[in-house]
């Protein structure tokens, strides 16, 4: 089956976003298919099937005023077999001739992102998982969270960590010399109107991300942080 769905008629509801502003949204189901092949048979012993679901969003950063865009949200690591703190997310699809029936699950985040050139809005992405629903598996399923790591451009004109929506950790955040941990790059081509870039990227320890700033005139922003989960089945 396939459907069209319309954007101003879908709606995407979560504590994370309390006041709107999200852009886009993408939404699925990956299925691992186990399939138990055996000797003298074109048929498989056993099947068993892990779904685990996945969703992606970007949206707008805060307004001038401090209203709309994103809650923060605690990375801190696992220290215990228990489930990392969830984020509840709704989607109602708004499709056309066909129904696509709403769906509310509990996600974990795994990635997050931050964009915002000198004019113009500031945009976050965000990635999410969940835990996966196996067949006939009788025990408990926990997803842990491990240390969060990432990036972002410093410099003249470029928004600080917190505006970008990201809280560093900055004891893990250095070399062992107590150094910030940075790269550098820079390119430009011949032309009539050549402009070329120069970019410092700091490397860091992400203890929050959201929350980040939408308009600041003549300030760009960039910033990646990747959440990494483990699966354990009790």
């Amino acid at each position: 089956m396939c459907a069209v769905i319309v954007g101003n008629s879908t709606l995407v509801t979560s504590a994370l976003f309390t006041e709107g502003g999200i852009i886009s949204v993408n939404f699925g189901i990956s299925a691992q298919v186990n399939r138990l092949w055996q000797l003298g048979s074109f048929s498989p012993y056993d099947t068993y099937v892990m779904k685990q679901r996945e969703l992606s969003l970007t949206a707008y950063g805060q307004k001038e005023d401090g209203s709309g865009g994103s809650q923060q949200y605690d990375l801190t690591p696992s220290t215990s077999c228990t489930d990392a703190d969830t984020i509840e997310i709704t989607v109602t699809p708004g499709a056309c001739e066909v129904s696509i029936t709403p769906f509310t699950y509990d996600y974990v985040p795994t990635s997050y992102g931050y964009k915002k050139d000198n004019f113009g809005w500031g945009q976050e992405s965000w990635s999410f998982t969940t835990k996966p629903e196996v067949d006939n598996y009788s025990g408990t399923i926990v997803i842990l969270r491990g240390v969060a790591t990432g990036s972002l451009v410093t410099g003249t004109g470029i928004l600080s960590a917190a505006e970008m929506g990201l809280v560093i950790n900055e004891t893990d955040s250095v070399d062992g010399n107590g150094d910030n941990i940075e790269g550098e790059s820079g390119s430009v081509s011949a032309g009539q109107n050549s402009i070329g870039d120069y970019t410092i990227r700091r490397e860091i320890v992400a203890s929050m991300i959201g929350s980040s700033l939408g308009k600041k005139d003549a300030f760009q922003g960039e910033c990646s942080v990747s959440v990494p989960t483990e699966l354990v089945y009790l």
